[in-house]
């Protein structure tokens, strides 16, 4: 189904103090929304002088059209993501997380971007391959993670245990955990579709991607996959586990982008 920028919903913080860097878009995850970016993330780099939004891909709770989220297909997040991308005055820093990392490699293909960042990205060849990890190596929390695609309530013990490292307090997590949901079948089944990255299409992008080493979703292995793909090194945080944007050391990995983009030459202050 088409999508315009007026059917997509946005979280905006204006940057303060203002500078002449491009606008940043977060993208979040599976069983996500635009507030994991809003807890930590946004508000930071706001006052890092970025204006930083996050998208809420279609079908987020609390949305008018979250009664159809069985309806989209991951080409359809494809599109709400692109549709933001066209909206702005000039290419946006786009950052992914995890489903959100494979549609900003998607973005970085077919729309001009000034920079991407990937965090703990599903590969741009697709999911089937961490799965496949997580099936042999802990096979109980995979028929629980399983259980989720299908619709299934896990317990908070199992997404604790799939989301976060053990330095995030039980009670914190859950607080996180309370606002997930369920996510469009469709959309998850396209995350398993084997595809073959248009490599010529991210050619000269500024990359960068990172993982955290107590992510049983997407392993350090893949995640290094993905760097490998495109030519670039990923950085694996210890202690760190799917949820980057939400962990308790997620400062840092915030002010290692902030300064990667800095490198870059993406923020200059007036």
């Amino acid at each position: 189904m088409s999508m315009n920028i007026s059917d997509v919903h946005l979280i905006h913080r204006k940057a303060e103090p203002e500078t002449t860097a491009p606008p940043i878009l977060f993208i979040h995850g599976a069983f996500a929304g635009a507030w994991c970016w809003d807890e930590y993330f946004l508000p930071w780099f706001a006052n890092a002088g970025f204006d930083a939004y996050a998208i809420d891909l279609p079908g987020r709770r609390n949305r008018s059209d979250y009664a159809r989220l069985q309806d989209y297909t991951i080409s359809d997040y494809q599109d709400a993501v692109f549709a933001v991308i066209d909206s702005f005055d000039q290419p946006p820093i786009v950052v992914g997380h995890s489903m959100g990392g494979f549609l900003g490699w998607r973005a970085a293909e077919e729309k001009d971007i000034a920079a991407l960042v990937m965090m703990a990205p599903v590969p741009p060849t697709g999911l089937a391959a961490p799965a496949m990890q997580l099936a042999v190596t802990n096979p109980a929390l995979a028929m629980d993670v399983a259980s989720v695609h299908a619709g299934d309530i896990a317990s908070v013990d199992t997404l604790h245990q799939t989301m976060f490292s053990k330095s995030v307090p039980k009670d914190v997590a859950a607080q996180y955990i309370s606002r997930f949901q369920g996510e469009s079948q469709l959309a998850v089944a396209g995350l398993y579709n084997p595809r073959m990255p248009n490599i010529m299409g991210v050619w000269g992008t500024l990359i960068k991607i990172v993982g955290g080493d107590s992510d049983p979703l997407i392993p350090a292995a893949h995640v290094h996959w993905t760097g490998s793909i495109c030519g670039r090194s990923a950085y694996i945080y210890e202690n760190m586990g799917h949820g980057m944007m939400l962990e308790t050391d997620w400062l840092r990995v915030a002010e290692d982008i902030s300064e990667w983009l800095d490198d870059q030459g993406l923020r200059v202050s007036d």
